[in-house]
């Protein structure tokens, strides 16, 4: 009888122990398989990234979190792979509970999730598909209702209900923020003419071309400098940025409403969507740095890498695209307005430095009266191009990208300059001679020079420069230039030399 006894207490015992592991805090590993009977008391609260007709990125981990009842069990069913998929954890001790789900490849089928406790929470109207963060000034945030051919636009927006919006409200944070407002919107009218005319066009295109379901965040707001999308800490432990950026965190915007501290914008408005698996970032954003135009690449540096790491992802799986500004005129001096082809050039030097990144050219849609050109739709289409040769290794597009400057050899009083993707060739838009190209010789004063085209490849001349040192193409800001691909995609400004010219001794 006692042998009976010690092996009932042992058994007992086992038991109990096996109990109190199954309820102890850290317990929040799931289970995934069939339905069973499920039982909960548990409260169901679902943080805002979870939402009824939002895009999840295919072939990714998504992260499902929230609060419920301690120690209580929490299923989320997932409607996809033919059958539901369930996964079953228990709520932590404090009452938070977070789950990882797997997601499959895209297709037009709307999901649905429930979360289930006591009650069940259910999302519905989910895609999956291809997910982008459109970021920057006021050049990514202009709405497609103002765009060239807006009114338009916006109607045709009826026609494309598996692009999803997210836009981000405008708000700023000294401290990074968990949770955000904004909700999903099926693309439509209404819910298109407030969102990024750039993002929508880019969208679109994906969309034709990809045949999946495409979600874009709009992360953007006007007159704000890099620094403020950027994470502050990286800025500041960086000492090729920190003292500038230090700079402009002391110096408010025109806008007194826009943000202007180091990270301010990052904490509100990119730090929240962190848990939403993205494609990549397109980025169009550069006016409000013209003032510091050496360390700007190496800023857009730190802010694609902080990015990276907020979302845990190499930069092989974020490219970081970026969209030069366009020429214009501005209410300043002579000097003052330099700043603008050394911005773009800047921007340019950014793309080459930023591992996975690209750059695209809209000199040939500026309005020189205009720092915001309605021509939003070819910029949303670049962007798209590059995307789908780069990203997407679409074959078709593969030399649809802007030139740019690739390298250059001085021979008998010539400069011969050759460019990257112009392997079909180059032409000018209108027929005429390429222009606004210069060279110079050793007193560093430029002249206009002729220009002959010979493949991807530009001879560069000038009776007044005998024995030339440097090179430069678009170097104004009263006029655009005429060089294109054989695609029509336009020829980056771009310069030879290392000296400072007029606008960077200006500002640098």
């Amino acid at each position: 009888m006692n042998n009976i006894n010690n092996v009932f207490r042992k058994t007992l015992t086992a038991l109990l122990i096996i109990c109190l592991l199954s309820c102890s805090d850290d317990n929040v590993s799931a289970e995934t398989g069939k339905n069973e009977d499920f039982v909960s008391k548990s409260i169901v609260e679902v943080y805002n990234n979870l939402q009824s007709s939002m895009v999840l990125q295919q072939n990714s981990k998504f992260i499902i979190s929230g609060k419920g009842t301690p120690y209580q069990p929490i299923r989320i069913n997932c409607s996809w792979e033919g059958t539901t998929q369930y996964y079953t954890f228990k709520v932590s001790a404090n009452g938070s509970w977070s789950q990882q789900i797997a997601i499959p490849s895209g297709n037009f089928d709307k999901q649905t999730i429930i979360v289930e406790g006591k009650e069940k929470v259910i999302f519905s109207d989910i895609l999956i598909g291809e997910v982008w963060l459109c970021s920057g000034q006021s050049n990514m945030w202009y709405p497609l209702k103002d765009i060239e051919n807006g009114p338009n636009e916006v109607k045709d927006a009826a026609n494309y209900p598996n692009i999803r919006f997210l836009n981000m409200a405008q708000v700023q944070s000294n401290q990074p923020v968990d949770n955000y407002t904004a909700r999903w919107q099926v693309c439509s009218p209404s819910s298109a003419e407030w969102f990024s005319g750039v993002g929508y066009f880019f969208g679109k295109k994906l969309l034709q071309e990809l045949k999946v379901p495409i979600g874009l965040i709009n992360a953007s707001w006007g007159d704000t400098t890099a620094e403020v999308w950027a994470e502050r800490n990286a800025v500041l432990s960086n000492p090729l940025v920190k003292e500038d950026a230090l700079k402009n965190d002391e110096r408010p915007r025109a806008d007194p409403n826009s943000p202007y501290k180091i990270g301010s914008a990052y904490n509100a408005m990119i730090y929240p969507v962190r848990s939403i698996p993205v494609a990549g970032v397109i980025w169009y954003q550069g006016e409000a740095n013209m003032d510091y135009l050496d360390y700007y690449p190496h800023l857009l540096s730190v802010l694609a890498n902080s990015w990276r790491q907020l979302w845990n992802v190499t930069a092989d799986n974020m490219p970081f695209y970026i969209s030069q500004i366009c020429p214009y005129k501005r209410e300043f001096d002579y000097i003052t307005n330099y700043a603008n082809p050394a911005t773009r050039f800047a921007q340019q030097k950014a793309s080459t430095s930023i591992p996975n990144s690209g750059v695209i050219c809209n000199d040939d849609i500026a309005d020189l009266n205009d720092i915001h050109p309605k021509n939003k739709q070819d910029v949303g289409l670049r962007f798209a191009f590059l995307a789908l040769a780069d990203k997407y290794k679409k074959a078709e597009f593969a030399n649809k990208k802007s030139p740019v400057f690739n390298k250059y050899t001085i021979q008998d009083g010539k400069i011969l300059v050759e460019f990257k993707y112009a392997d079909e060739g180059l032409k000018t838009r209108d027929g005429a001679e390429p222009a606004m190209f210069e060279i110079a010789g050793a007193d560093r004063v430029f002249y206009p020079a002729s220009a002959v085209l010979n493949g991807n490849k530009v001879e560069l001349v000038s009776p007044m420069v005998a024995s030339p040192v440097a090179a430069r193409l678009g170097w104004s800001y009263t006029k655009t230039t005429n060089l294109i691909s054989k695609f029509g995609l336009p020829v980056s400004v771009f310069k030879t030399y290392d000296w400072k010219d007029e606008a960077e001794e200006v500002f640098n």
